[in-house]
């Protein structure tokens, strides 16, 4: 007899746990952001000379940076990092598109793949823009930040 209720709560509680490990089903709403850089076309090719002379400045320095023949971005450095002797990273907040952020980070050690970084965002809007490297020219291609990850 107490093997039988022994069998009798063991299934009690595996038809409890089966029903437990149902899939709970999730709502969300996606709610379309407004682009920022409606102005830039989704991908141009951009020169690094004026990303790379922009480390010259300090924290607090209003900086314009060329991005080409007809765009540029212009803001306030907000912060200048030496991570390691090869390694320096600055962060510019834009002064025309409110929020928006310019993150550049310079690897000057002679094996770096992509020796710049540049990633320019805005954590309420819908497109980033992000440098990319193709035979050997950069370009800012735009994407959207849904599929963007910060690092």
């Amino acid at each position: 007899m107490k093997i039988f209720y022994t069998g009798l709560v063991v299934s009690a509680f595996l038809s409890v746990s089966a029903k437990a490990q149902q899939a709970i089903t999730v709502k969300q709403h996606h709610t379309p952001k407004p682009a920022v850089f409606t102005k830039f076309p989704g991908k141009f090719e951009v020169d690094l000379t004026p990303f790379r002379k922009a480390f010259a400045s300090d924290i607090s320095d209003t900086v314009s940076i060329r991005l080409s023949a007809h765009h540029s971005f212009r803001g306030v450095i907000t912060d200048k990092v030496q991570h390691s002797p090869t390694l320096r990273t600055l962060n510019i907040k834009s002064a025309e598109f409110s929020g928006a952020m310019m993150f550049i980070s310079l690897n000057t050690a002679t094996d770096a793949e992509q020796p710049v970084n540049i990633r320019i965002l805005h954590p309420r809007k819908a497109d980033v823009m992000v440098l990319t490297q193709e035979a050997g020219k950069y370009f800012l291609v735009k994407e959207e930040q849904q599929f963007f990850l910060a690092e």
